[in-house]
């Protein structure tokens, strides 16, 4: 007998197979595209870049910079920050957002392309005191003068920075001074960043303001740590993240330049915080400052094994080393309200704990080596008054640790 012969339409299993692949494809037609890599309808990306703006601030020195481009005059951009701006979480650090920045903002305002130079001025692990004491060396010589954009972001390092929002202010004055407009950036960690202590300095200077957690909070991206849609540790950016900080910050721009340009800018006549950093200067081993006299004792080396920038280069190459075979002090006489020093935290025990005296008593003990240390840069506050006085600085290894070496990096200093 033949069997009888049956087909998807009389088969119930096949129906409910072909419905529910129709009902698929109608969901698929339906669905709104996503195409940004943080897997959120691209609608509601558009948004939270929007959302991320806190404030055009005043928009002059800004409008200032476009007019440049569009010109085709020399301009110089730069961003100075912690290893967000360094391009940390990408494969290629190039795929930082500071890089994607300076793409979108050169392709999208410049009419000469090869007249806009891009100063990178990240480094992991460093707050916003390391970044003024960098600043003069890292952004203005390697320039040959200073920028006509400068973005600033160390939210997400300032954690108990030493100097109370002192040096963001000093740095953000200096910057100004100077005719450089200046971006304030707020990027997002997994834990919470320092926007709030950094934003009155920002209001107080009418800078233009972006903020990245404001921008994220609610947007539906999977922000947890090591997901690898926005954050590809606990607060470092993937490539795509990156790509959304760099979209926030041309959407700060892209609103000013549709905005009414302000008249003018005027700095503050006063600093926003006390016992500001006035007349601050570095030290480096090869400075020379009539200010500052130095007997580098045992701190007679060069350290080399240093830590170094993504896009090449030692930080600090110039400094201060002992390396244990001497226990002579280094020694310093200057007159001064604050000092502040930088020195290393190396990788290895070699590096021992060494004790610094400030007008003969013991101010701190420092360890040259801690558990975790890459050679990474440590900063610390040694003198800290509010009038310039005259101050006998002395570092020598402590009880024990004679054998042991230590790396002075740098002083900044405020009189």
């Amino acid at each position: 007998m033949n069997q009888p012969v049956t087909t998807e339409e009389s088969n119930p299993l096949a129906q409910r197979f072909m419905q529910s692949q129709e009902a698929q494809k109608n969901q698929d037609t339906n669905t709104e595209p996503s195409t940004n890599g943080l897997k959120i309808p691209d609608s509601k990306y558009e948004e939270i870049i929007k959302k991320s703006l806190v404030t055009k601030g005043n928009n002059y020195l800004i409008k200032q910079v476009l007019a440049k481009l569009r010109a085709g005059d020399q301009v110089i951009i730069s961003a100075i920050g912690g290893s967000v701006t360094e391009g940390a979480g990408p494969a290629v650090y190039t795929e930082g957002y500071a890089y994607q920045f300076r793409d979108m903002f050169i392709e999208k305002y410049a009419a000469d392309k090869s007249k806009v130079n891009f100063i990178p001025a990240g480094i992991g692990g460093t707050p916003s005191p390391m970044g003024l004491i960098r600043y003069q060396k890292d952004v203005v010589s390697r320039a040959g003068r200073h920028p006509d954009l400068l973005v600033i972001e160390f939210a997400v390092n300032d954690w108990l920075e030493c100097s109370k929002t002192r040096a963001m202010e000093k740095l953000v004055r200096t910057a100004l001074e100077n005719n450089t407009a200046v971006i304030m950036l707020y990027a997002a960690a997994t834990y919470q960043n320092q926007q709030g202590q950094i934003s009155p300095v920002a209001d107080f200077y009418k800078l233009p303001q972006v903020s990245i957690s404001k921008g994220l909070a609610g947007s539906g991206v999977n922000q947890e740590k090591d997901s690898k849609i926005y954050y590809s540790d606990f607060v470092h950016p993937t490539k795509n993240g990156h790509k959304y900080m760099a979209r926030c910050l041309i959407n700060l721009i892209d609103e000013i330049d549709a905005s009414e340009a302000d008249s003018s800018f005027e700095i503050p006549a006063t600093y926003k915080n006390e016992n500001p950093f006035e007349n601050f200067t570095t030290l480096y081993a090869d400075t020379q400052d009539k200010n500052v006299t130095i007997n580098a004792g045992g701190f007679s080396q060069k350290d080399t094994e240093i830590q170094a920038y993504l896009h090449g280069g030692k930080c600090f190459p110039e400094n201060w080393k002992n390396d244990g075979s001497s226990s002579q002090a280094f020694k310093m006489e200057l007159n001064c309200k604050s000092l502040i020093m930088i020195y290393k935290n190396a990788n290895t025990d070699k590096f021992g704990k060494y004790e610094v005296y400030v007008d003969g008593k013991l101010q701190n003990t420092y360890a040259g080596h801690e558990e975790g240390g890459w050679n990474n840069c440590m900063i610390v506050m040694l003198i800290d008054e509010t009038e310039a006085g005259k101050h006998t600085v002395e570092i020598k290894p402590a009880a024990g640790e004679e054998k042991k070496a230590f790396t002075i990096l740098a002083f900044g200093y405020s009189r």
